[in-house]
């Protein structure tokens, strides 16, 4: 029976790291090995984790100074004896048969990640979220939870994160991408729960935030790391629609509400970031409706809409009009 090592870290989650960790310890596959990584939490966070580390059910793992979601983790994964990694925010739980379900999959056929859904759990209100079989559940489902991984897949391609904090997870899937992971999408699972922490990074997300610089730096790192110009065609068509994507997400998400003039700064910006990067990106074939297969529903929508907006000059007025609402 192979180890699977699961990996938290923890930083200001008192309230929910013994719902988290207990749903580990309550898993059906035995053989699990617990980092958890306590990233300067200034709450009670670490007497919570000795009291664990002291029945000798986790491995804790104190960073001395804040590092991150993203480096926490990797500071993890170089110390873990697992075959396979699983990645467990702090303030989420998993379902009983959670690790068994992703190993039965995994040692099917030695995949190098197995993808599952989740349940999105907003104070008790529970809703399930499945993804479809294609490249899109690795490129642009950009979550490091609900799924697990070969360590060795990992280690060998030097996939990890950046010290960004936040969309740590959209670089992160980005890399996965890159190296053609051998994978397989359970379509109809969701034993992951994730928590909507509303005090968390992305639960605490406005449009004051300006998340659609955080969006320009993550791709800005991972273009340096592989430049645009080197990658296949379809690759790098890919890659243009996953900065879009995000970018709209940013702009219609976090910044409906957020008045004109804040959303007339965030499109320029936007616009400006994208012809910087992508100066082709209206022949990007992605951008049709019709082809985005198996990508999720309200992407497609709002993506092939803006930009067919764009394509004849008067998207502008549709983020103003969201700006409003």
């Amino acid at each position: 029976m192979d180890r699977v090592t699961l990996i938290v870290p923890v930083y200001n989650v008192e309230k929910y790291l013994k719902r988290c960790i207990d749903s580990i310890l309550n898993q059906s596959y035995k053989n699990i090995e617990i980092i958890c990584v306590n990233d300067c939490s200034p709450d009670n966070s670490q007497e919570i984790l000795n009291d664990y580390e002291k029945k000798q059910q986790i491995r804790v793992i104190i960073n001395e100074q804040n590092m991150g979601l993203g480096k926490s983790r990797e500071r993890a994964l170089k110390e873990s004896t697992g075959k396979y990694i699983m990645f467990i925010d702090s303030d989420d739980y998993i379902d009983t048969y959670y690790v068994e379900k992703y190993m039965a999959v995994m040692q099917s056929e030695d995949y190098d990640m197995v993808i599952g859904g989740y349940t999105r759990d907003v104070d008790g209100n529970k809703k399930e979220h499945f993804v479809k079989y294609s490249d899109w559940s690795v490129l642009s489902y950009t979550i490091a939870c609900a799924k697990m991984y070969k360590k060795s897949f990992l280690i060998d391609n030097n996939i990890g994160f950046i010290d960004i904090r936040c969309g740590e997870d959209i670089f992160f899937s980005m890399e996965l991408f890159m190296y053609h992971p051998k994978y397989y999408v359970m379509e109809d699972y969701a034993g992951y729960f994730y928590y909507f922490n509303r005090k968390s990074i992305t639960g605490s997300m406005n449009a004051d935030k300006k998340l659609e610089s955080f969006i320009a730096e993550i791709f800005n790192r991972f273009i340096e790391k592989y430049p645009l110009e080197k990658m296949e065609k379809d690759v790098y068509w890919k890659i243009c629609y996953n900065y879009i994507t995000n970018m709209v997400n940013a702009l219609i998400v976090h910044g409906h509400g957020c008045g004109i003039k804040s959303m007339r700064e965030k499109y320029r910006y936007f616009m400006d970031d994208l012809n910087k990067k992508f100066v082709d990106y209206k022949k990007n074939p992605y951008l049709h409706f019709g082809k985005m297969k198996k990508q999720s529903l309200k992407i497609k929508i709002s993506v092939s809409i803006l930009m067919f907006l764009n394509k004849i000059g008067v998207d502008k007025l549709a983020y103003y009009l969201l700006a409003l609402i």
